[in-house]
């Protein structure tokens, strides 16, 4: 069985020490075995396979900051690949829904998965990552996206894992002119998930989102980080987070903008809102503006705090309980992205998580 270990930088320039947030240590091991089971749920004429060949190594290595050890460890243990293509000038009608599960037959995912738009061309990809509970579950994996000129494409990923999983997760985006990347990421599992994410505009007027909700339950521990990089000429990004922390919950959130030279007229905008459920968390945020360019414009903004007594006390004078109305501010604080997720039935289940972790554990005190 092969094992990476090694200390990843998680910050594209670093800060003090003694904050604690500048690089994060990772352990992966790999398996002999198969993969667990996986669903496909698609339709019409997108290819879907497990030969990678046609990839440009130029733009694989442009999408992604790893270290060499790590990406050639996927590479070599991955037990499930996927290489989805959407030919040129077609959209796919319906979102395509890969589910993923982790068992106690197999405990252990390496994930592999490309996909391609060609020009012109649009997708929904939706992938699920779910475990047994009390499976010593172990998922590690990278999502590749090429978005060629003037092509479309929405990446959905939740990690739905049990809450003993590890897991550790990275997306790298190259998005060329006039095209655009939105991704939308939900870490509602695991115990100390590692999430990261890379999107590069390389052409003019390319464009990009990520929107990620996160919750903190127990004593986990959520290592996150957000990157989007301009290279084109008037590319525009936005990167919004929602996160729920509860208990004795830690998190350290890195959002990144990074307008490099010859991004002239781009624009990018960061934002953060945290709703804390309990004295005891840790809440870190990092929003961070990089700019190599003179003529953009780049805007962050970061809040958090306790549910409001005043809308608390309202909703309870109208005869809601303590816990119901908890759920309530919980599902509002995550509903503005969760209902961009084109899939009624992964919707329900995001919204149902977060109120098990409600009932379980949250508190105001």
């Amino acid at each position: 069985m092969s094992q990476f270990e090694a200390t990843l930088d998680r910050m594209p320039v670093p800060t003090w020490r003694w904050l604690h947030v500048n690089d994060a240590g990772v352990f992966l091991q790999g398996t002999d075995g198969e993969a667990s089971g996986a669903d496909i749920r698609t339709s019409g004429r997108v290819i879907i396979r497990e030969d990678f060949s046609g990839l440009k190594p130029s733009e694989d290595a442009a999408a992604f900051f790893l270290p060499a050890g790590m990406g050639a460890f996927i590479a070599e243990n991955a037990n499930r690949r996927h290489f989805i293509r959407i030919p040129r000038g077609y959209s796919e009608p319906e979102p395509i829904l890969l589910t993923l599960r982790l068992d106690d037959e197999n405990p252990v995912l390496v994930d592999d998965i490309v996909i391609e738009a060609e020009e012109g061309a649009s997708v929904t990809v939706i992938l699920k990552y779910t475990s047994e509970s009390g499976t010593p579950a172990r998922h590690c994996g990278r999502t590749r996206v090429i978005v060629r000129p003037n092509a479309a494409v929405k990446l959905v990923k939740v990690q739905m894992l049990d809450g003993e999983a590890a897991h550790t997760d990275t997306i790298g985006g190259f998005v060329e002119a006039g095209a655009r990347l939105n991704v939308i990421l939900a870490e509602l599992g695991a115990a100390r998930p590692l999430s990261s994410c890379n999107l590069i505009l390389a052409g003019e007027g390319a464009a990009a989102g990520l929107d990620v909700i996160y919750l903190g339950d127990g004593k986990r521990a959520l290592d996150l980080s957000y990157r989007v990089e301009h290279r084109g000429r008037k590319t525009v990004s936005g990167i919004r987070a929602k996160g729920i922390l509860m208990e004795q919950s830690r998190k350290v959130f890195r959002d990144t903008l990074d307008f490099k030279s010859g991004a002239s007229g781009s624009k990018g905008r960061e934002e953060e809102s945290v709703l804390l459920l309990s004295p005891k968390v840790q809440n870190v945020s990092v929003p961070l503006l990089l700019c190599g360019e003179d003529d953009v414009e780049g805007e962050h903004a970061a809040s958090s705090g306790r549910p409001d007594e005043k809308v608390l006390f309202y909703l309870m004078s109208r005869g809601i309980g303590e816990l119901e109305a908890k759920k309530l501010l919980a599902e509002a604080a995550v509903s503005s992205i969760v209902e961009q997720i084109p899939d009624a039935s992964v919707r329900d289940e995001l919204l149902a998580a977060v109120e098990r972790s409600i009932e379980k554990g949250g508190q105001t005190a």
